[in-house]
């Protein structure tokens, strides 16, 4: 809440300047169109609604943000209007100011933003209420066509409405004026005055708290009027504008407090209107050239920030720093008087030492270190003194697997101080010793050991080869055929083989017209030499 009302804030001091060079620019140039006029209004709205602007060397305002948004946080509050004259004068009563208990700068603006939402709250509730009492007033009107209607409680003409804007106009108005009635009020539909007029009344209604912005809107009200009479009489020749302004004197009413709608005929300065239509001339080409100029000079120069200030501070030391607190320093730039605090380091104690306890090489000693200038006192540890190695000397052998070494003891506490490897001496001494001989069967297994240490292994001996001696137990024939033992004559391992028949038949002639085999008895025919039988000892020369 207090964030928007701080950018609210500071967007309305900055188009504030905008609202002032608009002003003067009216009261100087006085021929300039009236339209021209509102579109610096316009120019000031887009001001009030833009929450970011771009930066440009050419910008006028003073300072883009004149209430910085930590300014509830900072430890010296300050503004920068980017005026130095303004921010001398201000700046100090921050400081100076000494609020009652309870009562913080943080409070303060909290408070203020409470009580700018209850003022906008009541602006909205006014407008609305003015809206609605007279919509009941026109409630009961006669449509005469399209969007005029004719009311009898209306004195004077207006155009009420925003999406469907209709014309009231008094009951009892002549046909002639009716004309130049509607002129003017089709002149405001045309221009969307019914939306502008409102929408200026919306940003009086956020920005209530500025009286800078009250004026510019009563001359919005007033320029809008105008412009729209010089639309209606560019036309006219001078006993039209007399009549037109005989017109405008009549439904002139005494003007209410500011509202937003309507956009009334006869309520605004009626008097300063009727003086410009009998005195209008249509401007020059070169005086609308130029207020088009301005207006383009406007935008650039109010419409954008200026660039930041490259600081060039100045320090000044309002708080001295101690070796127990921090001072506090003040930065004010020579060039926007933007300030700011900064902590100054507290600095370092100046101890003076005395020892308590000697360190030794194998205790830690204790210092005491009090300060000369705030009388604080603190103990330090101090480090451990090294070894001095000039002590016993230890030397253990090396031998042929384990490496020897040589230590050397400090001389004031016996520790190791330093330690030197010796590399071993030989290579081992192996000598072999058979457990288990090898044999055809089952290999053999020995164990190897080093005469000089304790180093052992073990080891394996290979098997060995079968001796295999083969035995023929049964002889082949030419009918049959034979076996063979083969067998180890080491460890009686044996297995058979088959022989194959391999001897052929001896046939000799036996009787007549016969032949036998000598070996089997077997007989076949001598004449087809085709096998008989096979009778095994028919034969006589079988044995």
């Amino acid at each position: 809440m207090t964030g928007l009302f701080l950018e609210l804030l500071n967007m309305c001091i900055a188009a504030s300047w905008l609202a002032l060079a608009i002003i003067l620019i009216r009261l100087i140039f006085k021929n300039m169109p009236k339209w021209i006029s509102c579109l610096l209004w316009g120019i000031l709205a887009l001001r009030l609604i833009l929450p970011a602007h771009f930066q440009s060397p050419f910008s006028l305002i003073p300072s883009a943000e004149v209430i910085p948004q930590n300014i509830t946080v900072t430890q010296t509050p300050a503004i920068y209007s980017g005026i130095p004259a303004i921010n001398n004068a201000v700046n100090p009563m921050f400081v100076e100011a000494a609020p009652g208990p309870g009562i913080t700068l943080e409070l303060i603006i909290e408070w203020g933003a409470k009580i700018w939402l209850i003022g906008v709250a009541v602006m909205l509730l006014y407008c609305i209420i003015t809206y609605f009492k007279l919509y009941r007033t026109v409630r009961v009107s006669l449509n005469q066509k399209d969007n005029i209607y004719i009311c009898d409680d209306v004195k004077s003409p207006f155009l009420l409405g925003i999406l469907r804007p209709r014309i009231y106009v008094p009951s009892d108005m002549d046909e002639e004026s009716m004309q130049y009635v509607l002129l003017h009020e089709n002149a405001h539909i045309k221009r969307h005055d019914h939306w502008w007029k409102p929408l200026g009344f919306l940003l009086l209604c956020i920005y209530w708290y500025n009286p800078i912005l009250w004026l510019a809107y009563s001359m919005l009200c007033l320029d809008i009027e105008r412009a729209c009479d010089e639309k209606v009489i560019t036309k006219m020749d001078n006993s039209d504008k007399a009549h037109y302004s005989a017109i405008l004197a009549a439904c002139s009413i005494h003007p209410r407090l500011i509202t937003a709608c309507p956009v009334a005929f006869g309520e605004t300065a009626v008097k300063t209107r009727i003086k410009g239509v009998l005195r209008y001339k249509k401007p020059a080409l070169w005086i609308v050239l130029i207020s088009v100029i301005i207006c383009a000079l406007i935008s650039v120069c109010f419409l954008t920030d200026p660039l930041p200030c490259l600081h060039n501070y100045t320090s000044e030391i309002t708080l001295d720093a101690t070796c127990t607190h921090e001072g506090v320093s003040r930065l004010t730039c020579t060039e926007c008087q933007h300030c700011y605090s900064a902590p100054v380091d507290i600095i370092d104690h100046s101890y003076a030492h005395s020892t308590v306890t000697e360190p030794t090489c194998t205790h830690t000693g204790t210092e005491l270190l009090t300060c000369t200038s705030c009388g604080i006192q603190h103990t330090e540890t101090l480090a451990l003194l090294p070894h001095v190695a000039d002590g016993q000397v230890f030397v253990t052998e090396s031998n042929c697997t384990v490496h020897g070494e040589i230590s050397i003891a400090c001389s004031q506490c016996n520790t190791i101080c330093s330690t030197e490897v010796l590399p071993t001496n030989n290579e081992h001494d192996l000598h072999e010793t058979v457990i288990r001989e090898a044999t055809c069967a089952q290999p053999g297994e020995g164990i190897i050991t080093c005469s000089r240490c304790d180093y052992s292994e073990s080891c394996t001996y290979p098997a060995l080869e079968h001796h295999y001696v083969d035995t023929v137990y049964n002889t082949p024939t030419c009918i049959s055929s034979g076996a063979m033992k083969t067998e180890c004559t080491q460890c009686g391992d044996f297995y058979h083989t088959w022989l194959e028949q391999t001897m052929e038949h001896n046939f000799v002639y036996w009787s007549y017209g016969y032949e036998c085999c000598t070996y089997c008895g077997l007989r076949r025919s001598t004449d087809t030499y085709s096998l008989l039988d096979g009778v095994t000892g028919t034969s006589p020369f079988v044995p």
